[in-house]
């Protein structure tokens, strides 16, 4: 019975997407900034910090509390981040390029993938993020949570021990999920000396996760977190697994 409901949900929402108006963007939050350390001797490095995060148009549902996210986070790079920055690689040339790709644009959520590339005296680092709202139940300056998404927390749910225990249970399959995914190892990726207990110290499926154009979430792993020597040009681990089949297990 459960698997039924739970793909009569999805039918539902699949056959709802199809009518879907996805939430109109306007110009990219934008910015490039290029910064001598000394305008008078071009030896002594440079510091570029370049951004672009996507702006959704306030007059549509969901917009205005997912551009408060973005305005914040702006906010709180270029008057914290940026400065650290700046002062760690003062005297060499240091860059950081972010982008970012929709992920799932529809009527009811709203999906980026960030990329992050730094570029220091010593090495170039790469690192993704995803980030999740929902259209219809979000709140402003706030991603919707994994719980949410799988509707085991309710949208307006405030009480802290519910979160986290409703967290936890997700956690925990998606997990296990993840690490079956892994074992299969269908894409034959090396993943010599990852366990299942190592696993669970750097990956956070309520943290680590995206949603594909059909609503489905995906999970990730940095690179940098599974190999020891980072092959070149390396791209994000992912691990799509479709709504039904959390759903079948929860």
């Amino acid at each position: 019975m459960k698997r039924i409901l739970a793909l009569f949900l999805v039918l539902f929402l699949a056959s709802a997407s199809a009518l879907a108006e996805p939430l109109p963007l306007l110009d990219d939050y934008a910015e490039d900034l290029v910064i001598p350390y000394d305008e008078a001797d071009a030896s002594s490095g440079t510091f570029s910090y370049s951004y672009r995060y996507p702006h959704p148009d306030e007059a549509a549902e969901g917009g205005a509390e997912i551009n408060t996210f973005y305005t914040e986070l702006i906010e709180y790079d270029l008057g914290f981040t940026v400065p650290i920055i700046q002062e760690a690689f003062e005297g060499f040339d240091s860059s950081t390029v972010i982008t970012y790709t929709v992920t799932c644009n529809n009527d009811d959520y709203f999906s980026v993938l960030i990329r992050r590339e730094e570029t220091n005296p010593d090495i170039t680092r790469i690192s993704w993020n995803g980030h999740v709202f929902s259209r219809k139940n979000g709140s402003p300056g706030m991603t919707y949570t994994l719980p949410k998404v799988l509707g085991i927390l309710s949208a307006d749910e405030s009480e802290e021990w519910l979160q986290n225990r409703q967290t936890e249970k997700a956690d925990k399959l998606i997990r296990e999920m993840v690490w079956n995914m892994i074992e299969e190892n269908e894409a034959g990726i090396d993943y010599a000396g990852l366990t299942e207990d190592y696993l669970a110290g750097f990956f956070f499926p309520e943290e680590n996760f995206y949603l594909d154009e059909n609503g489905d979430p995906v999970f990730y792993l940095q690179p940098e977190d599974v190999y020891e020597e980072v092959p070149d040009n390396a791209e994000l681990l992912i691990f799509p697994i479709p709504l039904e089949d959390i759903l079948d297990e929860l």
